[in-house]
């Protein structure tokens, strides 16, 4: 069953047009396109928000499948060119699923590029989750290396958003994507456990924002990943490669 089916914002969202306008509910209710912003700059409310409604689906028990997923590396997820299109679905699913709980909640992006966010943001230090999964249980810890460790894994980035194609980019972003999980450490530094944490989200929030600027830039534009067949299936969804080269027809953007 549909999460949503069983939540006031599904049924806000199944409301005819006529009577939306008649009652004046604003437009954030009806998950218009929605605002990834950088998580540096979320109101006290905001971050509160994204908490609670992460809070609710852990408790639910709709999060930990979710972690499972990941888990399940038969997903082909990681070192190939399904890397970015896989995961900017995974994306996807969980902020439907966060903005099932509320529907103005959007996953924000740790913009790790910048100086003043190379360390591990402040407001999540004391979020440390314990995720019940039906794979396995995950409590979530975490060990940061330095201000200075992560400015060097990240200093390529400029380099990478120059690539002229599609492999360099992905493997170059890849790459620093890893190394930003070990940085972290604990939970983050295994496959199978980090998205029970939420810099996970975040951390790929700004993996799937700076694919996005790539796609539109000179650079990339019109550049894609080669999948064909069973590949172009980002399983366990039925979204192809295709469907993920547009975030606006996906319902959201960068801020």
């Amino acid at each position: 069953m549909d999460i949503t089916s069983l939540t006031f914002a599904g049924e806000l969202k199944m409301m005819p047009l006529p009577l939306r306008k008649r009652l004046k509910l604003p437009p954030w209710l009806f998950g218009l396109l929605t605002e990834r912003k950088d998580q540096a700059n979320l109101t006290e409310t905001e971050r509160e928000r994204f908490l609670c409604a992460f809070n609710v689906l852990n408790q639910n028990g709709t999060f930990g499948p979710l972690v499972c997923i990941h888990a399940d590396m038969s997903h082909m997820m990681h070192s190939n060119p399904r890397f970015l299109p896989w995961h900017r679905i995974y994306l996807l699913k969980f902020e439907q699923a966060l903005q099932s709980i509320h529907p103005d909640v959007t996953i924000p992006y740790w913009d790790w590029t910048q100086a003043a966010e190379q360390a591990f943001p402040s407001w999540l230090q004391n979020v440390t989750p314990t995720v019940i999964a039906p794979c396995e249980t995950v409590s979530v810890v975490r060990s940061p290396g330095t201000p200075q460790g992560l400015q060097s894994i990240v200093a390529g980035t400029p380099s990478v958003m120059q690539s002229t194609d599609f492999v360099n980019f992905w493997t170059g972003l890849e790459g620093i994507h890893n190394g930003v999980h070990v940085w972290v450490g604990g939970s983050m530094g295994s496959i199978p456990t980090a998205p029970a944490d939420p810099i996970f989200w975040m951390h790929h929030a700004n993996i799937d924002r700076l694919w996005w600027q790539w796609q539109i830039s000179a650079q990339g534009q019109g550049k894609n990943p080669n999948l064909t067949g069973a590949a172009a299936v980002m399983d366990p969804w039925a979204y192809t490669e295709t469907d993920t080269r547009d975030i606006t027809t996906l319902g959201y953007t960068y801020v």
